[in-house]
């Protein structure tokens, strides 16, 4: 049976609330499960979404209540959400994000923040932060989030488990809230690898070309933009992957610091951000929480000149990454600037590791290029992901070296 005859045959459930949820990670106001067709490469597994995709029989909610009143139920339930439900897994609910995604803490003062399993007094990351938290503690096999500036990716870090940001365009994503048009796509996890590996085949597809990964370039620049301490952790899990490549070489991305290519991504960012959301905010005043309601007041001043000078300048970074990326290379760098931080951190601390991160977390973005966290090493008890990004297109490739790394490091 196709997943259209299922809704068509009211296979869907719809209930008032999830099932028992002791970590926060699921919406509840606008709660959907779907039962797959039972039959595929995922019959046996359980899913789980972020609550910014549209799924007919619900309304998402963008992590907002006001943007869940004012908005129609959805009209059609996206093509990945299908796709995964064709293969035969079954969703179970929708995750909790960020307050309009535009955070990297987790943190959500509408609907309750999700719990890291790992350390309750940290935060989850964002804002596929509920995504992240129902794999991570084991609610779901995995999960579907979105991601621009590491919203898959910091979660991930941050709940010790596999998190990939696809090629930019590699995936559809139809039916996702409206964000960065140019930059943002549709991204997922997993804890376990062979998990990891059956999700990518469905949700990636075949590579159009295979290129053996055959150098691993270690990204100077990316690892001393962070504190010493932290980088002197990533040490075993940057060994690890030396010893699997024959030639290993450093490179420092950036000729004039990473600062700046977060700054081209920041005026993008924001620009987009406020094209998909300024009308809404003018038009209905909903109570913005603090962290997205300044950011989102900055990103109403960019002008459309300072726009249209950003793009021009991701230009080179894109060319540059092209140059680093050729003849089987995979870029290591760290995946956030540090562990999850602790839930009781003052704004002025949160606001530092996010720019911290930042440095990093644009790199992928930027250059459309295909970026999967691996969760190989801890700090204070408590996952520190370390990254891979390789050129675009070897997303699948990517994917399953990732995998075979982990099981190597674990075994």
């Amino acid at each position: 049976m196709t997943v259209t005859n299922m809704l068509n045959n009211s296979r869907l459930t719809v209930s008032d609330t999830p099932p028992y949820d002791a970590l926060q990670a699921f919406v509840r106001e606008n709660h959907i499960a779907i039962n797959g067709t039972g039959e595929g490469n995922l019959e046996d597994l359980v899913f789980a979404v972020k609550d910014v995709f549209k799924i007919l029989g619900s309304t998402y909610s963008n992590g907002h209540p006001e943007w869940l009143r004012t908005h129609a139920p959805d009209d059609f339930t996206s093509s990945m959400v299908t796709k995964l439900l064709t293969a035969g897994a079954d969703l179970v609910g929708k995750t909790v994000c960020d307050e309009l995604c535009y955070s990297i803490s987790g943190e959500n003062w509408n609907y309750g923040s999700p719990i890291n399993p790992h350390d309750p007094r940290r935060f989850a990351g964002g804002s596929s932060s509920g995504t992240g938290v129902a794999t991570a503690g084991g609610l779901v096999d995995f999960a579907i989030g979105s991601d621009c500036l590491g919203s898959v990716r910091v979660p991930a870090s941050y709940t010790g488990i596999l998190g990939m940001r696809p090629t930019y365009g590699r995936v559809a994503n139809d039916g996702e809230a409206p964000y960065c048009e140019s930059m943002d796509v549709l991204g997922y996890v997993a804890g376990n690898t062979d998990i990891f590996r059956r999700v990518s085949e469905e949700i990636l597809g075949q590579d159009t070309k295979q290129v053996p990964f055959n150098k691993l370039l270690i990204a100077d620049d990316c690892f001393d933009s962070i504190n010493k301490d932290v980088a002197e952790a990533l040490q075993p899990a940057v060994t690890h992957l030396k010893q699997h490549y024959e030639q290993v070489e450093h490179v420092r991305l950036s000729h004039n610091g990473l600062e700046e290519w977060t700054e081209i991504f920041r005026i993008i960012q924001g620009y987009e951000v406020w094209e998909s959301y300024g009308g809404w905010i003018r038009k209905h005043r909903p109570h913005l929480s603090p962290g997205p309601k300044e950011r989102l007041a900055w990103a109403s001043t960019i002008t459309l000149s300072e726009y249209k000078e950003a793009l021009t300048k991701r230009k080179p970074i894109i060319e540059r990454m092209n140059e680093v990326l050729t003849d089987g290379a995979l870029l290591c760098l760290p995946t956030a600037a540090s562990v999850a931080p602790l839930r009781n951190s003052s704004t002025e601390e949160i606001n530092a590791v996010r720019a911290q991160s930042s440095n990093l977390l644009c790199i992928s973005p930027l250059s459309g290029t295909p970026q999967i966290t691996l969760p190989l090493v801890k700090q204070h008890d408590v996952p520190l992901g370390i990254s891979l990004i390789g050129a675009p297109g070897c997303d699948l490739q990517l994917a399953q070296t990732a995998a075979d790394l982990v099981d190597s490091y674990t075994n």
